[in-house]
């Protein structure tokens, strides 16, 4: 089991990354060396009784001795967040969670690993890229994002950095429900034409997604009409992060529950789970 830290750090930046989106720098040098794509932060202003609990929130980027994280503002403790300058302390806690899995194993290795994000759900995909491309056996990156509109592509030069980093091993494609930036529709869209031009397949790819459940539903499927394995990483509200209060549950297939099912912690057992062990409303 991963070592949770529970600090009060200094913020470094806090600035508005696209409409409505921000992103926090905190220096945390445990937790910046020890998250693992895909892991999230608990967050929470020190000293503010309203909200009470922190805000769960994925980790964007860990660099030398500080952490990135990206949010939406959507109520009143990601509002009072946004409000904070540098300087400022915060309460963190981390790194929460079960991050990717990637195989170790060179034969289970996928060369050319598809990305899928949604909205917000960009945020653990920076860490994850980064993670494939620093190993010479991953011969290609796509990352798909989809947004409502052209506005709302939080920290997209970061990706393109990185991109430019690995010239020829990572490409972005981008689409919005609106038609203002890249293809005009789905994500699952572009999913279906990445798989079929750059011939994925069990061999050489897996398919890694984060977003709205609605999306992540269609990535899924999509991916295992494909026949490619699918890991998704759940946006599920939270309230403790530590699998104490329940309030985060996910169905989950298990074949030795009455129903077939049962349920299992977003914030423990994922946020990370095998598409093909969810049962999908």
């Amino acid at each position: 089991m991963n070592t949770i830290f529970h600090q009060t750090v200094k913020i470094i930046r806090n600035e508005l990354a696209a409409e409505n989106t921000w992103r926090v720098r905190l220096a945390s040098k445990e937790i910046a060396e020890s998250v693992k794509p895909g892991q999230f932060c608990m967050l929470r202003i020190p000293g503010v009784r309203a909200p009470l609990l922190g805000r769960p929130l994925a980790i964007f980027r860990a660099e030398e001795e500080s952490v990135d994280v990206v949010y939406a503002v959507v109520g009143h403790g990601t509002e009072q967040l946004s409000r904070l300058v540098p300087g400022q302390e915060m309460e963190i806690w981390g790194p929460l969670g079960n991050g990717f899995r990637l195989d170790a194993d060179p034969v289970n290795w996928p060369t050319r690993p598809l990305l899928v994000g949604g909205g917000i759900g960009q945020t653990p995909m920076y860490l994850l890229a980064k993670t494939f491309l620093e190993q010479e056996r991953t011969e290609k990156v796509t990352f798909v994002w989809g947004c409502r509109n052209a506005g709302l592509f939080a920290c997209l030069e970061d990706l393109e950095a990185l991109a430019a980093q690995y010239p020829g091993r990572m490409v972005i494609c981008l689409a919005t429900d609106d038609g203002s930036r890249g293809h005009h529709g789905f994500v699952t869209d572009l999913e279906k034409e990445i798989i079929a031009v750059d011939q994925l397949h069990a061999g050489n790819a897996c398919v890694y997604a984060c977003g709205p459940e609605i999306m992540l539903k269609n990535v899924a499927k999509t991916a295992a009409a494909a026949g490619l394995k699918c890991q998704v990483s759940l946006e599920t509200p939270m309230a403790c992060g530590m699998g104490i209060c329940f309030t985060c549950v996910t169905k989950c297939k298990d074949p030795d529950a009455p129903d077939g099912w049962d349920y299992c912690r977003t914030c423990t057992e994922g946020p990370v789970f095998d598409a093909e062990s969810l049962l999908w409303d």
